[in-house]
């Protein structure tokens, strides 16, 4: 997930940066780490879909066992089920984490005179 928070969001930044006229701001920052949010939501979906149904499963059957069944029976789309409520929780999490990040690097570099 960091990884790909990481990684999405100075790429969205450094695009919003390149192809509009927003100037590095606190709008520049939310809009990039709101994308970044999406993109790591979409990217652990799977994984926390197989996590939950692996503890919520009654009998011990591993990945290999479950995985089949569940794209038999549910198709594609599992990978998405509860995407909402986690985007509504990784989502406020990651514009808060790099918004803090960069207003911490700015104050950063006024304290020790470090041109940017």
């Amino acid at each position: 997930m960091t990884a790909s928070q990481l990684a999405s969001y100075d790429g969205f930044k450094r695009m919003i940066l390149t192809n509009t006229s927003l100037s590095d701001n606190l709008s520049t920052h939310f809009v990039a780490s709101f994308c970044a949010g999406f993109v790591a939501t979409t990217v652990c979906s799977p994984v926390d879909v197989i996590k939950t149904r692996i503890m919520s499963a009654h009998d011990k059957r591993g990945v290999l066992t479950l995985l089949p069944e569940i794209v038999k029976n549910e198709g594609f789309r599992w990978m998405f089920r509860g995407w909402v409520p986690s985007f509504v929780r990784l989502g406020p999490h990651t514009i808060a984490t790099f918004m803090f990040l960069e207003q911490h690097k700015k104050f950063y570099r006024y304290v020790h005179s470090v041109d940017t």
